[in-house]
């Protein structure tokens, strides 16, 4: 079978929306299936400063026997709404534009956001190929909730065209539960949802050896190491770590923030007007270098401000983080607090209560036995529940089943609600109707 991948980022990205492109098409290729990737030259914030993002082939064959195409996208390290539309408008364009000249393809996936799916979507009509949707963001709710979407009558439209375009999918794949309840408000049929985690490949993380030349390096000896490793942008509301650390200051207490983005230089200059010392901002790390690193800490730090969208949602590194085998400080609501706290594989704490994330870490701080029973949990359900491999052979028979000849209409296809063992029940709180009020000035 033939298979289109659409997907604005992909490695060396370590963008997590670029992973699950990167995992997916590993599969299918290892598969037998021939499977070609759109993506952009590295374009994320977080990428562009980053000497192993720089110089990524426009056209390559992957080790698995795929091909991957690098089509021109406007790039910007910038906040400014304008800029950050440009990057995701040219992505769209030029996508699109190299999909159409493609051989007609069985089926065309597309990960988030909506402005890669609506690039498919245009391509999926040209070649009346099925269509299927990884969702990992909701759209435009996730730009209103970094500034990108601002207009109440650009809010309006797109979400119709949000709601549009999910009627023309043959399949909508679901990050989390929270995700397909929130569909499924929006009228999107059950028979077209599945849900599947992004999962780790928790080999690489269980078999990782704690760096200690970088703790030296560092000055870490001695001391209770907190890590943040991802993306430094304005969603994730790092002040909260700001807080905690300059409450935390007269302990032996180290935070690092590792990782690039919009809103990194803004808290650098905050941390130093405010004469934080003991937070040290990082550069990025290529992904091979993540399980060390995470291993290097004491305990890893999952943070998103204060939204009611980031309630129905998981972020990917909180997967990477169990495999890690560290307690896991979730300053995250809803349905990353209740997957934390069923397998109590660490703390949860309010988002934005820098209080309660400094509370945290010094019960963490002060009891070594229980670090080491939260962090084997993890290591169990990073095994035995989101293990990649086993995700995404889940994933590709659902692709196999779209991709067969005589596929019926979105509608009318029965595919499975894929049960995890988590289901998110009791953890959401937010309604379809909640987003749609919210306040395009907010």
């Amino acid at each position: 079978m033939k298979f289109l991948i659409f997907s604005q980022h992909f490695p060396p990205e370590t963008v997590a929306t670029g992973r699950r492109a990167y995992n997916l098409a590993e599969a299918l290729a290892l598969r037998g299936h021939h499977v070609t990737v759109i993506t952009g030259v590295p374009n994320h914030p977080s990428s562009l400063n980053l000497s192993f993002c720089k110089g990524a082939p426009l056209e390559e064959m992957a080790q698995a026997g795929y091909r991957i195409l690098r089509v021109p996208v406007f790039r910007s390290e910038g906040t400014r709404t304008r800029n950050r539309i440009l990057t995701y408008a040219t992505f769209a364009l030029a996508s699109a534009w190299a999909g159409l000249g493609q051989k007609k393809p069985d089926a065309i996936l597309a990960i988030s956001p909506l402005p890669t799916g609506l690039a498919a979507m245009l391509v999926h009509c040209w070649h009346r190929a099925p269509l299927i949707f990884d969702l990992q963001d909701i759209w435009p709710d996730s730009a209103l909730a970094v500034g990108v979407v601002q207009s109440g009558l650009a809010l309006r439209v797109l979400r119709w065209v949000e709601q549009f375009f999910y009627r023309r999918c043959a399949l909508i794949v679901c990050i989390t539960h929270g995700f397909r309840r929130y569909l499924l408000r929006l009228g999107v049929a059950a028979d077209r949802l599945a849900v599947i985690h992004n999962g780790v490949e928790w080999k690489l993380f269980a078999a990782a050896e704690p760096d200690r030349d970088f703790r030296q390096s560092h000055h870490l000896n001695g001391k209770f190491v907190v890590g943040y490793v991802g993306n430094i942008g304005l969603a994730q509301g790092l002040d909260t770590l700001l807080d905690a650390a300059e409450e935390l200051r007269s302990k032996p207490i180290t935070f690092l923030a590792v990782g690039e983005g919009t809103d990194k230089d803004r808290l650098q200059t905050l941390a130093r007007t405010r004469g934080i010392t003991n937070v040290e901002f990082l550069e990025g790390v290529p992904r091979e270098r993540v399980p060390a690193l995470l291993a290097a800490c004491d305990a890893l730090l999952l943070m998103l401000r204060s939204d009611p969208l980031f309630e129905i949602t998981v972020p990917s590194k909180l997967y990477e983080y169990m495999a890690a085998g560290r307690p896991v400080i979730c300053s995250v609501g809803g349905e990353a607090a209740g997957l934390v706290e069923k397998f109590r594989c660490g703390i949860s704490v309010p988002p934005s209560s820098g209080s309660a994330l400094a509370a945290a870490i010094r019960k963490l701080c002060e009891d070594p036995a229980l670090r080491r029973e939260m962090g084997e949990r993890g290591k169990y359900c990073a095994r035995e529940i989101f293990p990649c491999d086993r995700l995404m052979s889940s994933y590709t028979e659902l692709a196999e089943a779209t991709a067969r000849p005589g596929y019926e209409p979105a509608g009318r296809q029965k595919f499975p609600h894929l049960v995890t063992a988590f289901s998110g029940k009791g953890n959401m709180r937010l309604r379809a109707g909640d987003l749609k009020g919210r306040s395009a000035n907010r």
